[in-house]
């Protein structure tokens, strides 16, 4: 990002190469909706492009990568007044993320239903510190909070999901 920031236009495709799926999966995450969140990965790095001078050079930069994609996913949500859970324009639910390899589907649903049905604040902490591997400190970076803070919201998303999980788990037996 340095040498992006001093002037050489070919890191940015470096930097692209290197962090754009991981960008992708994050926005695909809060979407649900592959157009969208390709559409957004690319408004982010108009707006990386654009900002590019106001990175602090030497600090992390997928936190202040993400800090971008989740103002960008926010400003688009807020612009057109739509919900991530809204359904697509050709009016089939949104996409889930597949699976993790050797997880059971029952299992993904699950965790992915109790993830959806968490509070905004809970399920980004935990998007992004358990799915994403931010650290305490940059999540709270990127959600402009503490770090104690996101520490809270995981716990307590994970006690949300818990008690989602069990009573799914139970209405299938």
């Amino acid at each position: 990002m340095q040498t992006y920031v001093e002037g050489n236009a070919l890191a940015f495709e470096e930097i692209y190469r290197r962090v754009s799926r991981l960008l992708f999966a994050y926005l695909l995450r809060l979407t649900r909706d592959r157009p969208r969140a390709e559409d957004l990965l690319q408004v982010t790095f108009v707006k990386v492009h654009r900002a590019r001078s106001s990175y602090l050079v030497g600090a992390p930069l997928m936190p202040w990568l993400l800090a971008i994609a989740r103002r960008t996913f926010l400003d688009e949500r807020r612009m057109k007044k739509s919900r991530y859970e809204d359904l697509s324009s050709d009016g089939k639910l949104p996409e889930r993320p597949a699976a993790p390899e050797g997880m059971n589907d029952d299992i993904s649903d699950a965790l992915a239903i109790a993830l959806d049905d968490l509070p905004e604040n809970y399920r980004e902490a935990i998007q992004l510190t358990k799915i994403t591997g931010l650290s305490l400190s940059e999540a709270a970076d990127v959600l402009d909070t503490t770090p104690t803070a996101v520490k809270l919201r995981v716990h307590r998303g994970y006690n949300l999901m818990r008690d989602k999980i069990e009573v799914l788990r139970r209405a299938r037996t």
